[in-house]
C-alpha cells in the first residue's frame, strides 16, 4: 500500500502575486477624490449662517400677524390631538394628566417653533421671547415627567403656570389660542 506521502502532487502551490504598488495608487486615489468632495461641499455650504438654523428655528419671513396665524394654527392642531390641552388649566395639575400634559405642551411648543419668526428685529424679538417662554414651559413638564419620584402639586402648579404663560404670550401677540386655557 502507498502513502499519501509517495504520490506526488498534482497542485504545485506558488507564493500569490503582490499588487503593492496598485493597492497604494487606488487607495491614494479614493482619499484625493474624499479630500477634494470634502473641500468642495464645505466651500460651497452657507455655513448656517442665517442665525436661526443653529437654534432649529426657521429662517425669518413675513410679519408678526403671519407668525401669529401660523400659532393660531398650531394651537389649534394641538388642542384637536391633546384634550387636555383645551380643557380648565386646572386639569393639567392633575398627577394623572402628567403625561398627557407633558406631550400636549411638548407639541405646543414644537408647533410654535416651526412657525417662521417675523422678518423685522423689533417683532422676531418679541416673538422670540415668546417662543423662549414655551420651551421653559415644555422643560418644565419634561423634567417632571422624566423624574422617577411622583411630582408635587407645586410643581405641577408651577409647570401649568408656564404653560399658561406661555399661551397669554404668543395671544398678546395676536395668536388666537383660545381653545387652550
Amino acid at each position: 500500500m502507498k502513502l499519501l506521502e509517495d504520490v506526488p502532487s498534482a497542485v504545485a502551490h506558488s507564493e500569490p502575486q503582490r499588487r503593492t504598488a496598485l493597492t497604494l495608487a487606488v487607495t491614494a486615489a479614493f482619499l484625493l477624490v474624499a479630500a477634494l468632495l470634502g473641500v468642495y461641499l464645505v466651500a460651497t455650504s452657507d455655513g448656517g449662517s442665517d442665525g436661526s438654523a443653529s437654534d432649529g428655528l426657521p429662517p425669518p419671513e413675513g410679519t408678526l400677524a403671519d407668525w401669529a396665524t401660523g400659532v393660531t394654527d398650531a394651537c389649534t392642531t394641538v388642542a384637536a390631538e391633546h384634550p387636555v390641552m383645551a380643557e380648565n388649566p386646572q386639569v393639567r395639575v392633575d398627577a394623572a394628566n402628567l403625561g398627557a400634559a407633558s406631550d400636549g405642551t411638548h407639541a405646543l411648543v414644537t408647533g410654535v417653533r416651526q412657525v417662521p419668526l417675523p422678518s423685522d428685529d423689533a417683532e422676531q424679538e418679541r416673538a422670540a421671547a415668546a417662543v423662549a417662554a414655551g420651551e421653559q414651559a415644555a422643560e418644565a413638564w419634561g423634567a417632571l415627567a422624566e423624574s422617577p419620584e411622583a411630582p408635587a402639586a407645586e410643581q405641577l402648579t408651577e409647570a401649568s403656570a408656564l404653560t399658561t404663560a406661555f399661551v397669554a404670550g404668543v395671544t398678546e401677540l395676536g395668536a388666537t389660542c383660545a381653545p387652550i386655557g
